[in-house]
């Protein structure tokens, strides 16, 4: 979430952003990805290789293309997992010990 915070420049973006992102001022690049990450999340089954060819005129490589659309997948994964085991969506777990990134 910080690294959109930094693009639209709102400290206090929520996750209401999934869905009020069309609204925002940014960039034709940011924009396709934002539309591919909503296709592949709510329709992936109509993802194609036009999909691709739009990422890609907007100006994302082959390696990029992959890496959104593998963190994209992971991160619908883990929602639906969140959702059918009942924990509360984007909460941690009273009590969880979490090691965090980059401390030993």
């Amino acid at each position: 979430m910080a690294a959109v915070r930094r693009l639209t420049g709102d400290d206090h973006l929520s996750h209401e952003f999934a869905t009020t992102w069309p609204t925002y001022d940014l960039d034709a690049k940011t924009k396709t990805l934002l539309s591919y990450a909503s296709k592949l999340t709510e329709t992936p089954s109509l993802v194609g290789e036009e999909d691709i060819k739009v990422l890609a005129d907007a100006g994302w490589n082959e390696k990029a293309i992959w890496e959104m659309s593998a963190l994209i997948s992971f991160f619908n994964y883990s929602g639906r997992l969140e959702a059918a085991s009942g924990l509360p969506q984007d909460k941690i777990p009273e009590g969880a010990r979490l090691a965090e990134a980059g401390k030993d």
